[in-house]
């Protein structure tokens, strides 16, 4: 019996601990905070990898997804936004699309 509920503790545990991981999707909008106009190549990385990295297109947007653990589901990610020119800016961002993040020049 003792075996019976270690093997179901066990199976328990590890259904937990792999439910755990979810995939973050940050996506957003840069603009100019001055004109509001989209900027280019602004490239977005994860804060805590920065080997994840992504640049923004022509409109603007971007789009990073990256593996995280949450108990309680996805938090948003911790982005860092960088382009000659501009002021390098930390935000949280989550996977809905209508965010906006405007970049003051240097």
């Amino acid at each position: 019996m003792k075996r019976l509920y270690f093997f179901a503790g066990l199976t328990l545990f590890v259904a937990i601990a792999h439910g755990c991981d979810c995939v973050q999707i940050a996506r957003a909008r840069v603009l100019d905070a001055t004109n509001k106009q989209p900027i280019d190549s602004v490239e977005v990385y994860k804060k805590s990898r920065t080997e994840q990295n992504t640049f923004t297109n022509y409109n603007g947007n971007f789009e990073l997804r990256s593996i995280s653990g949450g108990l309680t589901g996805c938090p948003p990610m911790t982005v860092v936004l960088t382009k000659d020119g501009y002021q390098t800016k930390t935000v949280d961002v989550s996977s809905d699309a209508s965010t906006i993040i405007y970049l003051d020049k240097d």
